[in-house]
Parts: C-alpha cells; structure tokens; sequence
C-alpha cells in the first residue's frame, strides 16, 4: 500500500510540474483579458436550490486560515472557484482547479492546449459544466481547491450544513466568517510562508536579521505593519455582496 501511494504521489508531482511549465507559457504568451460573470454560466439549472454552508481551509498551515460562506447550491464551479479566490486573498495570478479523487475541474479558458491526462489517470471537467451540488453532495462532503500549481496552495472544502431556504429568503452569496490573512503571492508555498513569518516576528521583537532578509519581507509585502492574524471582515462581507451582482468584472490576469 505504502508503494503504490509513493507512486501516486509521484505521479501528482510530476503533473504539478508540467502545468506550472504550461501555466507560465500562458502567462508569457497569452493577451490579458477582461472578463465579466457573464461570460460564463453563474448557476446551474435546478429544481431544488438548498442553502449550502462552505468552509474553506489553507491546507497544512497553523492557526488555520480559513472563510465560510453560505451559497445556493446550484451555483456553478466557476463562479464559485472565483468567490474563493477573492475571498481568501489571492490576487488571480496562477491558474487554479478543483479536485474530488481523480477528477479535476478547471475554468474553461485555463484548459485551451492543456497537457493530456496521465496514463488515463486523471479526468479533466470545466468548471463551467457543473454546479457544485453536482460534487459536493452531502452534509461533511470535501474536496480541494488549489491555487498556484507552483507554489501549490491546497484548500480543503468542506460542506458543513445543507438547509432549506426559507419561504421568500433570498437565494444570495452570504459571507459568514473568517479568520486570519492570506499569504503573500509566489513566497514558496506553506515552506516559504512560514519562513517569512519566522523572520517577521524576529524583527518585530528587534532582533537581528540580515539586509537580504529586510529586502525579502518588504518584496512580499510584510512590513512592520503586516498582521498575519487580521482578516478584514468588511472588505469580505464586500466582495461576498458583489458577487451577487448581475454584472461583476473579474480580471484574469493569468490569460
């Protein structure tokens, strides 16, 4: 059993580093592009649209980072995928996927030219086709969101209740909680992160650290002021309220 999760995991790793190579073949070749919600179906049909509460975690980071909305069930994987970009934090540089098992789903546009599944492994959706009723079914069902196929910041999604709607209450994006900052773009992954932390705290208590490390923390953005515990539930309570707009630009600059 141990061998063959060691090949998996190979295999995973190996996949990782080709569409980082794509990802940055795209970043260097591909227009940038502006785009608007309604470029791509927000919810899917349903006859039965419930109240899903979501939480979303960084994976393998402590205190966890993490932000819970509550979303109608019918809403597609795309539109969702973006709510939890802008909500955690990231800017919408690298490309993005879910994944439940063995299955992966992506935006439309990111999987134009993409790599073949390996050794028939691997089952590629656009996100656009499905809705996230269609994966996460149950109340406790998971599955990851991953961001920046090189740095490789893994979410874990969880479904934690799934409700009625009430006679005549609205079916909305609500943002319901959250707690600590999301890291910065491109600093290494969860390594690289802890390691920018380790050196904020040594010079918020004063104490020594090299000119390359000052030059490193202020490059990422964490100056003396940078609170890794801050979550500014405004601006999130903001951005849940504009993605229930008929019309909302998203920029993807990874185009």
């Amino acid at each position: 059993m141990a061998k063959q999760q060691s090949k998996d995991d190979l295999m995973a790793e190996f996949f990782r580093m080709l569409m980082a190579d794509a990802q940055q073949a795209q970043k260097e070749s591909a227009p940038h592009e502006e785009y608007t919600m309604d470029s791509f179906p927000r919810y899917r049909e349903s006859d039965h649209v419930l109240k899903y509460t979501v939480r979303v975690a960084l994976r393998g980071i402590k205190p966890p980072i993490w932000r819970k909305v509550i979303v109608p069930s019918n809403i597609s994987l795309r539109l969702f995928g973006d709510l939890i970009l802008e909500l955690m934090g990231w800017m919408g540089e690298h490309l993005n996927q879910f994944r439940k098992g063995d299955s992966y789903y992506a935006p439309a546009y990111q999987r134009e030219g993409e790599l073949p599944p390996l050794f028939g492994r691997i089952e590629n959706y656009n996100q656009e086709d499905f809705a996230l009723c269609e994966i996460l079914c149950e109340k406790g069902d998971t599955m990851v969101w991953e961001y920046d196929f090189g740095d490789s910041w893994e979410h874990d999604v969880r479904l934690s209740s799934v409700e009625e709607y009430a006679e005549g209450e609205p079916q909305k994006i609500v943002f319901v909680g959250g707690k600590r900052a999301c890291p910065p773009e491109d600093c290494g992954g969860i390594w690289g992160y802890e390691e920018l932390l380790e050196l904020h705290e040594r010079r918020a208590a004063h104490k020594r650290i090299s000119a390359e490390d000052r030059e490193r923390l202020e490059w990422y953005g964490l100056d003396r002021d940078f609170d890794p515990e801050y979550l500014d539930i405004e601006e999130c309570q903001e951005i849940a309220e504009a993605f229930n707009c008929d019309r909302t630009p998203i920029t993807l600059s990874a185009l």
